[in-house]
């Protein structure tokens, strides 16, 4: 049986993932404007009428391979957190942690997320993809900011403008990371992202409340 046949006798997720991997290999190796439905269809194996029957086009196919991306992304720090201890502070340091790990920092990982980062101001499947993944992972720091803010009795906080401030911090090093790995230790990843949570809990949270409020 040759490798299409296979391919199509595959369970459906079974062909997404594979399809996916080779999409990554390809961005990393090409970046997203050499990255070509032709040269996906050779990696992974399969015809490019196979890639075309269950994609639209190439845009689709890096628009689904970084939902996948990041739904990795999302259920590794989702569950660093759950096995944290019962309180906000400790879910963020689990946050952080996770954030700094191994496996998202993967050098194959990094190169995907630059190659999706450059690609989602030039194709509007992609850009829909980033500004879904990009809304959940801000809900995430946006929820245990707020369990942070009732923990600690800080009223009138901002949760929201917390989240984008503290991913903001955190894309930054990730980008950085990925750009020069030597300029800085995953442990002192985390280091710079306790302090931030640091100065919220000693009285920087003010920069987070109303203009006529105070927290």
């Amino acid at each position: 049986m040759n490798q299409e046949a296979r391919f199509s006798r595959m369970e459906p997720e079974l062909r997404k993932a594979n399809l996916i991997e080779a999409t990554l290999v390809c961005l990393k190796r090409h970046g997203f404007q050499g990255a070509s439905i032709r040269k996906i269809s050779a990696e992974a194996g399969v015809s490019v009428g196979l890639i075309s029957h269950h994609y639209s086009g190439k845009d689709e196919l890096v628009a689904e391979a970084y939902m996948a991306i990041t739904g990795r992304v999302m259920t590794l720090l989702r569950d660093a957190m759950e096995q944290a201890a019962p309180n906000a502070r400790e879910r963020l340091s689990a946050f952080f942690r996770g954030s700094f790990s191994a496996e998202l920092l993967d050098p194959q990982l990094i190169d995907a997320w630059l190659a999706f980062w450059g690609a989602v101001k030039t194709a509007e499947a992609i850009n829909q993809a980033h500004d879904h993944s990009y809304g959940e992972y801000r809900g995430i720091l946006r929820k245990v900011l707020t369990e942070l803010a009732q923990e600690e009795g800080w009223e009138h906080f901002d949760a929201d403008l917390a989240a984008i401030s503290l991913s903001a911090l955190l894309d930054g090093l990730w980008l950085e990371s990925g750009l020069n790995p030597g300029t800085f230790t995953p442990e002192q990843g985390i280091q710079i992202c306790e302090a931030w949570v640091d100065g919220l809990q000693a009285g920087g949270r003010q920069r987070f409340c109303g203009q006529t409020s105070s927290c």
